[in-house]
């Protein structure tokens, strides 16, 4: 199993030279099974970049699309997304409800007229729709070989974590989420999903923010780096990735903060978008 970073920068991209070592593009992970699944997370502008990788490919023509929230920075590169123009792919997007809000009405907005001149019905792709439950309980989503288990995180407006396995490899995805507001019980659903059954390989996790730089930003919805090494730690992760990071963060601040991270653990690292990173 491997993870393709397509965007790791939060809240909205950029283009400017002195970013583009970490990246522009705003959340998108591939994650790639061993036989052949596909599974992207989130529609940020980086999902342009995997798309164009999927089309390149060969097997089946099949890719799941799970949404975390319907915030744009993560689902703003969705008419830019390839797959949606070729009839021979099809897409099935996926996500748990938010209330009155569910995937099958939510996904075709970003495409609806006056915004974009195609729909969903007129792009190509057979376009599928999947409403999950707010948790997954003991009965994961199930791609191929590969399981998928979610738990809600806090988030304004809500959001969700996954985590993906492929035997005892595993993955889980946390973007976005807010570490110091959440209760009890919620910290304690995604130290679960990132220990359980085994501890996972690899943690993708919102570090936008440092001890210092929080306290401001307080109820935006982001937890500091250091809780995510914290979380990697006490859980038995192998690896972890820190990600959205804020737009206005340079290369040369990201530069001093990875080596900020690497001293504190050195098994964490500041996520990189066009990074392939092995589950294993």
């Amino acid at each position: 199993m491997h993870v393709i970073i397509g965007g790791c920068r939060g809240t909205h991209p950029v283009a400017q030279p002195g970013y583009m070592r970490y990246g522009g593009e705003t959340t998108s992970y591939l994650v790639e099974g061993a036989a052949g699944e596909r599974v992207i997370v989130d529609a940020g502008t980086g999902v342009r970049a995997l798309g164009a990788r999927l089309q390149k490919q060969h097997g089946p023509r099949r890719v799941h699309l799970l949404l975390t929230h319907y915030h744009l920075d993560h689902t703003m590169g969705l008419p830019a997304l390839g797959l949606l123009y070729d009839r021979r792919w099809t897409v099935t997007m996926a996500a748990p409800s938010r209330g009155r809000h569910v995937v099958r009405d939510v996904m075709p907005r970003l495409l609806h007229a006056p915004f974009w001149p195609l729909q969903v019905e007129d792009m190509g792709a057979a376009v599928r729709y999947r409403n999950l439950p707010r948790t997954c309980g003991t009965h994961p989503l199930r791609i191929g070989a590969l399981r998928v288990r979610w738990c809600p995180v806090q988030h304004p407006g809500g959001c969700t974590a996954y985590r993906l396995e492929e035997g005892p490899k595993a993955v889980v995805v946390a973007t976005d989420v807010e570490w110091a507001r959440s209760t009890p019980a919620a910290q304690g659903a995604l130290a679960a999903l990132c220990r359980e059954p085994t501890p996972a390989r690899v943690l993708i996790m919102d570090g936008q923010y440092s001890r210092g730089t929080y306290a401001a930003h307080a109820g935006w919805g982001h937890s500091t780096w250091e809780e995510c090494v914290a979380l990697a730690r006490a859980t038995g992760v192998r690896r972890l990735l820190i990600t959205h990071h804020a737009p206005d963060q340079t290369d040369r601040a990201l530069d001093r903060l990875a080596r900020q991270v690497a001293r504190a653990w050195p098994d964490a690292t500041l996520a990189r978008t066009g990074e392939r990173v092995r589950v294993a």
